[in-house]
């Protein structure tokens, strides 16, 4: 068998095998491959509305954790003056997307839309927790959630003198905790949340009233008074409301011996709470908050699954269970993020091979142009290819100083490097001090990439000479270009996503790409003149 079989009968048999995996798992998901479906299966969408004040606005929006039996997948922000950056994960009692304002948008009237899937599973809500979540739910340390907070008043006197009269007589900390809370439970009355921030603990108690908030601050301050840590838990009701407009929703966490009690006196629950109520964040923790921003305003839309498909999908089939369970969905946020990116590697390795095999255009190396591409596929970084050109640029010059110390090899490239080091930071510098948004370009770079360039270009200089140097540095641009903005379409990313078998089709297209031997594009238009000569 040749070669060239060899790799067709291979590419044709990648090609079956992924659209055969393709096909049958649509067949047995059905349309939870586009999106997750069937009983606990919701999409919320978070609505932000307001005016900011100058181009160095920022927002920060909550979005919920990944604990337990709630699962968090397809997060997408969008907004045509914000851009953001992912939702962040170095604090286990909250997860928030950090919004920037863009530069060229005047100052006025903003949009900024967050939208996720979650996924629940409402028959085990003590699942067992991820590593992670399980930092929320140790132990309190001494002295931890006693103190007073914003809005949480613990040694106020008549916080003080409520919470004795209503534990007096009695020494065992559940039935303090059970006392508290029927006190709000029963003669706290309930109102609407609006703007404003809530009532504070004391205030709620004057009042004699107040929404999910203030009634949970209220129960937080009298346990901290009687020595029962205590905590609020912010989130979101996924049961309530559904298809209408609401906002964020409180709870209350007690430590009893050796667990959190969660309670919620607004709606009655003692000891547990559904497994609908979708924690966002450990704390009294705003949805939405900003700076050189006013008129803040948000809502959320919760949508449950189709129920036409709820009853099928509560008895799947274990072929489904399989399926479900191998799902990209299943993954965790940020591991969601890496695998979004691993996805899109292959493709950006194809379009060199394409590139460089049938258009016949060089480039420096084959991954330093798919990495630059997705370093900057984001429309909006699409300048930083151009900053990253005038680097290699000033490096090439760096570089061809440095040749007259006659290094060897490793010390030169590291001492490049730590030159190019120098150069990135006295640009950020430079660039913080007229407020440029250099953050959006410099950080991407991976610096072994830039590095070697630099030293590819110096070799190839030497080599072939500046035309070719400079032509090949051209080429390898105009490639990483192409990728960031092919990459950059979310149709395409989130097609990948669903249907992951599709590295299949890319691998067999790579194999047949491999033995491709015609002539390059470039070659027909360099040989023009012969070809014409020849012709009839």
């Amino acid at each position: 068998m040749s070669r060239t079989i060899l790799c067709v009968a291979t590419a044709a048999g990648l090609t079956c095998v992924s659209l055969g995996l393709m096909i049958v798992r649509y067949r047995v998901l059905g349309d939870e491959v586009l999106a997750p479906r069937g009983p606990g299966a919701w999409r919320v969408t978070l609505l932000v509305n307001g005016s900011s004040t100058s181009k160095d606005a920022k927002l920060l929006t909550a979005t919920p954790l990944e604990i337990g039996h709630q699962h968090i997948c397809r997060e997408s922000c969008r907004s045509n003056e914000f851009s953001n950056k992912p939702p962040a994960s170095r604090r286990p009692e909250r997860r928030q997307v950090l919004w920037n304002y863009r530069q060229t948008i005047s100052p006025g009237r903003f949009r900024v839309i967050y939208e996720f899937y979650c996924q629940l599973d409402l028959h085990r809500a003590d699942a067992p927790l991820p590593h992670s979540a399980k930092l929320l739910y140790r132990p309190p340390a001494a002295g931890e959630f006693l103190r007073d907070e914003a809005r949480i008043e613990c040694e106020h006197p008549e916080i003080a003198a409520l919470a004795r009269q209503l534990t007096e007589g009695t020494d065992e900390l559940s039935e303090q905790v059970e006392a508290l809370f029927r006190h709000v439970d029963q003669y706290i009355g309930k109102e609407p949340a609006v703007g404003g921030g809530g009532l504070s603990a004391v205030q709620c108690l004057k009042n004699g009233r107040g929404d999910s908030g203030a009634k949970s601050r209220l129960l937080v301050a009298l346990c901290r008074n009687r020595g029962i840590p205590a905590r609020m838990v912010t989130g979101l009701m996924l049961a309530r409301g559904k298809g209408q407009e609401q906002v964020a929703h409180y709870w209350v966490e007690a430590w009893i011996h050796d667990h959190w009690k969660p309670m919620c006196s607004f709606h009655h629950y003692d000891g547990h709470v559904p497994p609908a109520f979708l924690v966002f964040g450990i704390g009294d923790l705003p949805i939405v908050h900003g700076k050189l921003v006013r008129d803040l305003d948000y809502a959320f839309l919760t949508e449950p699954s189709d129920p036409k498909v709820e009853s099928v999908l509560a008895r799947p089939s274990t072929l489904h269970r399989f399926f479900r369970s191998m799902s990209l969905y299943a993954l965790p946020p940020p591991e969601g993020r890496l695998v979004e990116f691993l996805l899109l590697l292959p493709v950006a390795a194809l379009l060199v091979c394409v590139f460089r095999n049938v258009i016949g255009m060089n480039s420096f190396g084959t991954f330093a142009p798919a990495l630059v591409g997705l370093a900057f596929r984001e429309l909006e970084s699409l300048p930083g290819i151009l900053v990253f050109v005038s680097l290699v640029l000033i490096g090439w010059g760096m570089r061809r100083i440095l040749d007259s110390y006659h290094l060897l090899q490793v010390p030169r490239t590291a001492f490049m490097m730590s030159l190019v080091v120098v150069v990135l930071i006295a640009g950020i510098v430079a660039a913080n001090f007229h407020d440029l948004p250099a953050t959006k370009f410099m950080p991407l770079f991976p610096m072994v990439i830039l590095t070697g360039m630099i030293e590819r270009f110096w070799t190839l200089e030497v080599e072939d000479g500046t035309y070719a140097s400079f032509k090949t540095m051209l080429g390898s641009m105009f490639i990483a270009t192409t990728i960031a903005l092919v990459l950059g379409i979310h149709a395409l990313v989130r097609i990948l996503f669903q249907f992951p078998e599709i590295l299949g089709l890319i691998m067999a297209g790579q194999l047949l790409l491999g033995r491709y031997t015609g002539y390059r594009l470039s070659e027909l238009f360099r040989f023009r003149d012969l070809s014409m000569v020849s012709g009839p």
